[in-house]
């Protein structure tokens, strides 16, 4: 074991990986199914990059595109960008072209590190590109490199990542490199020693999740394992993934982790849950298993603000104290600390809030703010819009939203730049936006749109409309048409007063099946998607289902019919008919080893009633 002292708060994140290549060098850095790199041939993978990246032209605060899948060697990618002393810049293939186009203009990114031609996905954009192999590099040379690297330190630029905008329009979220190393030794604290740890690469390189597994395993010692692109990373694959790469660290939403069937043993000794509330079923479940962890923080304070252990026969679980150079305060309208056990605003300080968005100076004002109880000149807090509580012995209980911004899966969203993306329609005269099904314990982005006179739009052409301008996990599960939208006495849209999915949307002349192969495919969709009918041809995906729920699907199917179905084969037949018709043809298989699926099928009601324990308390809690 390395106990070496953390990097002096002066260094740069690519420092912390360096010490550790330095004292572990033959140590496993990354591991796929398909090899392994350690920590010496990674620091040679980087430096090498880097090397390219400044002989491109890559100069100190300049920001780096990232246009590549999940891949194996974003790693590398990241640490030679950092060693350029660059700033690295996601730019998904997945994303829309238009969106990619804004992210680029927005930072004048000019040089992107690509898997491809940069011409096949962005047009006539004139990038300057630099692509990264697995071949064993040649070691670099002063030449090679385009002269010395700058050295990176804590108030250097390491990273922009796009959140979602009320205007309409993303921004983007400046994150120093001080902020990376306080996260990375504030995990250290909470965890304790991960030289051993072997963590799953799971979240979205475009997700500050990423920047979380990355720190907690290449900036301390431990093992990154990435899976094979295109994995389906729930429930039964999930725990295939996890024995496969003897993963020991597992981080993901609630919705992720109740589809983990529990008889299947996996090597996981540690979870850390975020990005959604963690129902107590779910403590009780895990925490007596394993090291149950609950984190709470937004994008602008370097992912992670606070984090605590979950423990079984707790209640529902608060989302801990902050982690090591975070200070949380819970203030009133009037920017005064409240007394412990009332509702404020939750404002993050310390030394990993972000700089603040990108050309945005009002907004920038507006959320970062003078941090009175600091001490230090320059210090400020971040506004997070959050609702909280102070608990006695200083956990946080989180309490909700200040505005309309929504949590879906782990993801903010601001309902208004979807909302302004479906009023380019011609026929969209009105739209509106929010999350619906939470209490089946999935909360689905749902869309209420008013349309000009005329001839119904479909949801696939919404759907299109908004997959050109909007990242996928921006695109609404469910659209539903209303004559019109209801309004408050003032002329504001009543979100209280919008109806359920099941009652909102219209029937498209899709006929309820008598057969009853049918009827009772349609019961298990309608039971999971929280719909009191399905029609037969009724498309699974345009009803709101999302992976989650297929899996889900998967397990109900296994646990009725005794039938496995691959999830490839329940995406070629997304409505209740086809999907009815394959099973007839699949009667005689059986699975003889889907305890799992049945477990996972469980999981699932219990998230819901769980869901709707926590809500009822809730409630009375309110009306008491």
């Amino acid at each position: 074991m390395h106990g070496f002292e953390p990097v002096g708060g002066a260094a740069g994140a690519d420092r912390l990986f360096e010490r550790w290549a330095e004292v572990a060098p033959e140590r496993d850095a990354l591991v796929h199914p398909g090899g392994r790199m350690t920590y010496a041939e990674l620091r040679e993978h980087a430096t090498v990059l880097a090397g390219e990246l400044m002989a491109a032209g890559v100069r100190a605060g300049d920001t780096v595109g990232v246009l590549m899948e999940r891949s194996f060697l974003l790693p590398a990618v990241v640490l030679a960008i950092w060693k350029a002393g660059g700033a690295y810049v996601p730019l998904p293939p997945s994303h829309p072209v238009g969106r990619n186009e804004l992210v680029l203009s927005d930072t004048g990114t000019r040089i992107v590190v690509a898997d491809r031609d940069p011409e096949e996905l962005l047009p006539g954009c004139g990038l300057r590109s630099v692509r990264p192999g697995l071949e064993r590099p040649e070691p670099a040379t002063g030449s090679a490199r385009g002269g010395a690297a700058p050295a990176t330190r804590a108030d250097s630029l390491a990273y922009v990542l796009y959140t979602s905008g009320s205007t309409g329009a993303p921004k983007g979220v400046l994150v120093d490199h001080g902020g990376v190393t306080n996260l990375a030794e504030g995990l250290r604290l909470l965890f304790g020693d991960l030289e051993g740890a072997r963590v799953l690469q799971f979240a979205p390189f475009t997700f500050d999740a990423w920047v979380w597994e990355f720190a907690m395993s290449l900036l301390n010692g431990a093992t990154l394992c990435v899976p094979e692109a295109g994995v389906s990373l729930y429930g039964r694959e999930l725990s295939r993934v996890l024995c496969e790469l003897d993963i020991t660290h597992l981080s993901g939403a609630p919705s992720l982790l109740a589809t983990l069937p529990e008889d299947v043993p996996v090597p996981v000794t540690t979870i850390t849950s975020g990005g959604e509330a963690l129902p107590e079923f779910l403590v009780e479940r895990w925490a007596p298993r394993v090291r149950l962890f609950n984190a709470y923080g937004p994008t602008e304070a370097t992912v992670s603000a606070t984090a605590g252990r979950c423990r079984p026969g707790a209640g529902r679980p608060s989302v801990g104290r902050p982690l090591a150079g975070v200070e949380v305060h819970i203030l009133d309208a009037a920017g005064d600390p409240v007394a412990e056990g009332e509702t404020g605003e939750l404002y993050v300080g310390g030394r990993g809030v972000a700089r603040g968005y990108l050309k945005r100076p009002d907004l920038t004002r507006e959320r970062f703010v003078p941090d009175r109880f600091a001490g230090r000149p320059g210090a400020r807090l971040y506004r997070t819009g959050d609702l909280a509580r102070r608990l006695g012995g200083g956990e946080i209980d989180f309490v909700g939203r200040i505005d309309e911004q929504l949590n879906v899966r782990g993801y903010r969203i601001e309902p208004g730049e979807v909302e302004a993306a479906l009023m380019r329609h011609p026929r969209v005269t009105g739209a509106v936006v929010t999350t619906t099904g939470e209490e089946t314990g999935t909360a689905r982005l749902t869309a209420y749109t008013q349309l000009s006179r005329g001839p119904e739009v479909p949801a696939g052409e919404l759907r299109e409309l908004l997959a050109g301008r909007l990242p996928p996990y921006m695109i609404p599960s469910l659209f539903v048409t209303l004559d019109r939208l209801p309004l408050t006495p003032h002329g504001k849209v009543d979100r209280a007063a919008l109806p359920s999915p099941a009652g909102g949307r219209p029937r498209h002349g899709h006929a309820v099946s008598s057969r009853p192969g049918e009827r009772e495919v349609a019961e298990m969709v309608g039971l999971l998607l929280g719909l009191d009918e399905v029609g037969a041809e009724e498309n699974f995906f345009e009803l709101g289902g999302t992976s989650v729920d297929l899996v889900t699907l998967q397990a109900d199917i296994h646990e009725r019919r005794g039938v496995l179905l691959p999830v490839a084969d329940l995406i070629a037949a997304p409505d209740v008919r086809s999907l009815a018709a394959l099973l007839d043809t699949r009667a005689g298989d059986r699975d003889r080893s889907g305890r799992d699926l049945a477990t996972a099928a469980a999981n699932r009601r219990n998230l819901l009633a769980g869901s709707r324990s926590l809500e009822e308390r809730r409630w009375k809690g309110r009306q008491s």
